[in-house]
């Protein structure tokens, strides 16, 4: 992928996301402490394993923080799928927002047909909506997810 792509995406992504917020009545983005603007090359992201594993057991999703913290409150993180990687049916409190940034990726609810979507793409997911994301590229699948609380996920609740 080139670079030029990733900035155009994440310029987009940037601009699609703060007026969602906006719209939300949630808080801007926050600022930095010390009120400067902050540029972060791909190769400084720093990614850490969120514990999450595919069906399979072995593939996994790790992530880096962009801003704020996804465990506790609002953030931008990028979301780094393996490649293969398919979650079991699960839900999150929150809604969020995401962008593909590089690979093949597919979100869909149960029920309804997947759809691939490339980098470029964009897919909201609402929150307590039982869903399965997946990365079903040969090269691992990178999206910038935005949300305006913590993230969280949980296998969806029993029908009764």
């Amino acid at each position: 992928m080139k670079i030029g792509l990733l900035s155009v995406v994440m310029f987009v992504a940037c601009g699609l996301f703060g007026t969602a917020a906006h719209a939300q009545n949630a808080p801007a983005f926050p600022p930095l402490n010390d009120g400067t603007s902050k540029t972060v090359p791909f190769s400084q992201w720093k990614f850490h394993d969120t514990g999450a594993r595919g069906v399979d057991g072995v593939t996994k999703i790790e992530a880096a923080d962009a801003y704020g913290d996804m465990a506790n409150g609002q953030h931008g993180t990028i979301f780094r799928f393996t490649s293969g990687f398919i979650s079991p049916v699960h839900t999150h409190t929150y809604d969020y927002y995401a962008v593909v940034i590089q690979g093949e990726t597919e979100n869909y609810e149960v029920g309804v047909k997947p759809i691939k979507m490339w980098p470029g793409s964009y897919w909201y997911q609402r929150g307590k909506k039982a869903h399965t994301t997946a990365c079903v590229s040969k090269e691992p699948c990178l999206a910038f997810i935005v949300q305006s609380q913590k993230f969280d996920a949980q296998p969806p609740p029993e029908e009764e």
